[in-house]
């Protein structure tokens, strides 16, 4: 567990920022999703990705010939799809002409972009 240090949890901590920040904007003004929501969102989805790099770096090596590599960027794809489907839930239809809750479903697919820029990858891992 050697990347378990200061940098993960700055990564996690910047990750809950933004995630506070937007989730702090959309409490004031009294919306759906809120502060936990948003916190808990964005830093999912920080872990998720660094957890995905971190694996595809480790898992590289080859044992008994077979070398096995992944692409780290495909968990960022499925957490906009997951991300995705819980927005597609908070999106209601009232009656034919009046539908709700398209901007807190914007912002619930939004949110994990506020995070995953907050997880590049080192210097040193670039250069192995």
């Amino acid at each position: 567990m050697e990347w378990l240090n200061n940098e993960l949890y700055m990564k996690l901590g910047l990750a809950a920022l933004l995630g506070f920040v937007i989730g702090l904007e959309r409490e004031i003004r009294r919306k759906p999703l809120g502060l936990k929501t948003s916190s808990v969102i964005a830093i999912i989805s920080c872990l998720l990705t660094i957890v995905s790099m971190e694996t595809a770096y480790h898992s590289g090596k080859s044992t008994h010939g077979i070398v096995i590599q992944m692409d780290p960027l495909r968990l960022a794809a499925q957490i906009v799809s997951g991300i995705g489907f819980l927005g597609a839930g908070v999106i209601l239809r009232r009656g034919n002409d009046h539908i709700s809750g398209l901007t807190t479903a914007a912002m619930i697919w939004g949110l994990p972009a506020s995070a995953l820029p907050s997880v590049p990858a080192s210097t040193k891992k670039l250069s192995r």
